[in-house]
């Protein structure tokens, strides 16, 4: 049984959601982190896997760690393209999680509420016509 005042019919929660974890990162990367390293020894298949997860949104929130983790998930993803092991599999999809790589991923890391943030610091306050009109024909006496 919940305890207190019900909330009101027309209730609105704004509750600021926390996305301190998904600002930019401001210091150096070295750019050779950015690369498949021995890329000619890869497959065509872990190049593009890399190659995608190097170009996506979450990229530009890569720490130097991120990129390392990154290198080490096309070394997992070419051993399950030669294996097919499940439990190579299972590890590739721990660490794609925790780099966002489905929607329920980026739902968890809460990526669109950073997006819609900082739209809505871009936006200019909404200017509401009906009740400028309503106010002047008020005052108009």
């Amino acid at each position: 049984m919940a305890r207190g005042r019900p909330a009101k019919a027309n209730a609105v929660r704004r509750n600021l959601v926390d996305t301190s974890h998904l600002v930019e990162y401001a210091g150096p990367i070295d750019k050779r982190l950015t690369k498949l390293p021995n890329r000619s020894s890869f497959s065509a298949e872990t190049q593009l896997y890399f190659d995608v997860w190097a170009d996506s949104e979450q990229a530009q929130w890569f720490m130097p760690t991120d990129w390392l983790t990154l290198r080490r998930m096309a070394r997992l993803h070419e051993k399950f393209i030669k294996t097919g092991s499940h439990f190579v599999a299972a590890e590739l999809r721990q660490c794609e999680s925790l780099l966002g790589a489905t929607i329920g991923d980026r739902m968890r890391l809460k990526v669109n509420a950073l997006k819609s943030a900082q739209k809505n610091q871009e936006d200019e306050p909404p200017t509401i016509e009906a009740d400028l009109e309503l106010f002047a024909e008020l005052n108009d006496d």
